[in-house]
């Protein structure tokens, strides 16, 4: 059996390094390359249903499409104090961390426990799928004033 050619941990340092450069740019200057590289053409993420921005988004596209009505919300997307849960060999793990959001419209800060679930290729060095748990979602609609239906 070969070793992978990548960790878990490079390719989720990899992807929150061009995340936090996406989201923190000037809309006319966004550049989804960095975010691109790090994600399968298979990607699946999947946005709980409470959020504004809830749906499953496929392939980079999707990707790009959430990553979007994200950085249109907040200037700060900063996953931080992460801890990966990995079993060597294994594509899935978690991610126990807290994420810092800054509100673009308003720059009210929100920092608060979040956890990831994600499958990664190791071999290719990208993400399949993400699925994302927030710990105050209420707290993060009232922020954006976000009232779901």
């Amino acid at each position: 059996m070969s070793t992978p050619k990548h960790t878990a941990r490079s390719i989720l340092e990899s992807f929150y390094a061009a995340e936090r450069v996406y989201m923190s740019s000037d809309p006319s200057t966004r550049d989804f390359s960095g975010i691109a590289a790090v994600v399968s053409p298979d990607f699946r993420l999947e946005q709980t249903s409470a959020l504004p921005y809830a749906g499953t988004y496929t392939g980079p596209q999707g990707m790009q499409d959430w990553a979007t009505a994200m950085a249109d919300y907040f200037s700060v997307v900063d996953v931080q104090e992460l801890e990966i849960f990995e079993r060597e060999g294994s594509s899935k793990v978690m991610v126990l961390s807290n994420v810092h959001f800054r509100v673009r419209a308003t720059g009210q800060d929100l920092v608060f426990p979040f956890t990831q679930a994600i499958t990664v290729d190791l071999e290719k060095g990208v993400m399949t799928e993400l699925r994302p748990f927030y710990w105050d979602v209420a707290a993060v609609n009232k922020a954006i004033g976000f009232v779901p239906e």
